[in-house]
């Protein structure tokens, strides 16, 4: 039974987990905000929440959260061929997004609607850095539903004489 989440920051969790299990290699996969404060030996790729908007409710009526997330695949210049293997990183972490199997109920988590895979090392200003960023659009539907069940009725009348309506055993109710 795939598991519910409550929030982004959980989501945000699975996400990191899902991406370290599956990416080739040994490939740090970090927040945003860490970008600059930890050593870059190697490939890293960094998660970044941009926006969010609104989206369309669940059938339940549950609120839906369109969060646009980019993973940003960042390689030391002094790698060889480093464009190359951020391009390669990328296309990777693509793949993994699009299967979306991070273990989540679709109650909760929808399919990631893929924006872009492209240069993103104007979005980091770092020099010695090649950037290749994985964008896409997460539905996320969180919290409880806004519709309740519909009453439970009394139950279903029927007419019994409708050639003569204003008869108050007219309409009798079924059991």
């Amino acid at each position: 039974m795939a598991d519910m989440i409550e929030s982004p920051s959980q989501y945000y969790d699975r996400l990191v987990a899902g991406l370290t299990t599956r990416l080739v290699g040994d490939i740090p996969v970090l927040g945003y905000e860490d970008f600059g404060s930890v050593p870059l030996n190697g490939p890293a790729v960094f998660i970044q929440f941009e926006d969010a908007h609104p989206g369309t409710r669940r059938p339940d009526g549950r609120y839906q959260h369109q969060f646009l997330i980019t993973a940003h695949c960042v390689v030391p210049a002094s790698v060889p061929r480093a464009v190359l293997v951020a391009i390669d990183l990328a296309s990777e972490v693509e793949r993994v997004i699009d299967s979306n199997t991070f273990g989540l109920s679709s109650s909760c988590c929808g399919q990631p609607d893929i924006q872009v895979n492209g240069d993103t090392g104007f979005m980091l200003g770092v020099d010695g850095v090649e950037s290749r960023g994985v964008q896409w659009i997460q539905p996320l539907y969180l919290g409880a539903g806004a519709f309740t069940p519909s009453p439970i009725r009394d139950g279903v009348r029927f007419a019994v004489n409708p050639d003569n309506p204003d008869d108050p055993n007219a309409y009798q109710p079924i059991q």
